[in-house]
């Protein structure tokens, strides 16, 4: 039994229903808009036609709090989709410095989950409110790498309900939606499992940083009144208190459930590196071997029905202990450059780990492994990974395990 909501869902099953949408925007009167360039830009994109609507609007007011123990001067935006009409608030501050909330702009009926109006949400705010430093926040449920199969005018970050069926995008939709945005400094997620190494290398020319959980994130998401003045700094040495602060926060917060926590911050300027390494390591003599007879049940697995494993752990069992592999742990060690998990003595600390997370299984990020049962959704899954950056440039294409998919 699951304890309380968690920022993933189980789309699997639900049938396929592609809906043509077009939106059109409606301008409210607002106070949004500025000339003068602010220190920093955060737009927090919320996906939130499920059940974490009402922990959406408590973030809202989290961040105002946060915000007014901050002297960085910004803006922060959130673009807010729990209902048939979007909305997109300002947070700024008045002239005694307190934090306001301002309604800049109603949107018509459109899907939060649509690539293209993502994209189009993104660069209006960024053109419309400059700053030297760009963060974007995507906050709903997320399944990392895995495969969805209802997403909206393209080909597995959000979940969206439309006419009873729930919308989501998978990364390469979320590359969609990022695609010619203005270069971000921090790319976070407040949604779970989203510290994925397919992920990473597939948003990897979009942001500097990387700040995401690879497991579950609590259904309240992050705790914004406590980490908005580090996160606004937005520089790697402040980045690292946010994740200080996430983890403090839910290991004190008198709820035992909440401390199956972990986070990570990963430089995506260094992924390139991983998967130079990586496609070395696959050109090494008995690594066919191993990847055929590997037993995902011995590696670090985040969630019992998501076939997500630590990529570091992962990386140790085909490795075969070769000078290759040092080199790709090497890179990603130099990746991940802060990495937090919670201490667990046992199993049972947490009812869906096989096993316990310790820092020999924890890397910081996780990655998809093929399941041995080849269902129908395990094959849309391969057929899936295929497309993925990772595939062609860490060399796995050379697999049958992943390759026997590839159209």
């Amino acid at each position: 039994m699951r304890k309380g909501f968690l920022k993933f869902r189980n789309f699997w099953g639900i049938a396929a229903c592609l809906l043509c949408l077009t939106a059109c925007e409606e301008e409210e009167q607002t106070k949004g808009g500025t000339e003068t360039e602010k220190e920093a830009t955060i737009l927090v994109y919320m996906v939130g036609e499920n059940d974490l609507s009402s922990y959406l609007e408590t973030n809202i007011a989290n961040m105002m709090s946060g915000y007014e123990m901050s002297d960085v001067s910004a803006n922060i935006l959130v673009y807010m989709d729990i209902d048939e009409q979007p909305e997109l608030y300002l947070i700024d501050k008045n002239v005694n410095g307190t934090p306001r909330k301002s309604l800049v702009k109603t949107y018509a009926d459109q899907m939060a989950v649509d690539p293209e109006v993502m994209n189009k949400v993104i660069n209006e705010v960024f053109q419309t409110y400059p700053s030297k430093r760009k963060a974007l926040i995507l906050s709903s449920h997320a399944d990392g790498s895995l495969y969805q199969q209802n997403t909206i005018s393209k080909r597995s970050f959000g979940m969206e309900k439309k006419d009873g069926i729930y919308y989501g995008m998978n990364v390469t939709d979320l590359k969609d939606g990022l695609e010619n945005i203005p270069y971000l400094d921090v790319l976070m997620f407040d949604a779970c499992l989203m510290a994925n190494v397919e992920t990473a290398f597939e948003l990897r020319d979009c942001a500097h940083y990387m700040l995401a959980a690879p497991n579950s994130v609590p259904a309240e998401g992050f705790p914004y009144h406590k980490i908005m003045p580090d996160l606004l700094k937005m520089d790697e040495a402040s980045l690292k208190k946010v994740l200080d602060g996430y983890m403090y926060y839910f290991h004190h917060n008198n709820v035992q459930w909440d401390d199956f926590v972990a986070i990570s911050l990963t430089d995506l300027t260094k992924m390139d590196q991983v998967a130079l390494e990586m496609d070395s390591l696959s050109r090494v003599d008995g690594v066919e071997e191993r990847i055929d007879r590997l037993v995902a049940a011995n590696i670090q697995m985040y969630e019992l029905g998501y076939e997500l494993y630590d990529c570091g752990n992962w990386l140790d069992s085909i490795g075969g202990g070769s000078g290759q592999l040092q080199n790709v742990k090497t890179a990603l060690e130099q990746a991940v450059v802060y990495k937090l998990h919670s201490d667990y003595a046992s199993v049972s600390d947490w009812g869906t780990l096989r096993l316990p997370i310790t820092d020999e299984r924890y890397s910081g990020l996780n990655t998809n492994l093929p399941d041995l049962y080849i269902t129908t959704q395990e094959v849309r899954q391969r057929r899936f990974f295929v497309t993925l950056d990772w595939y062609r440039s860490a060399g796995l294409w050379r697999f049958p395990v992943y390759n026997a998919y590839e159209e």
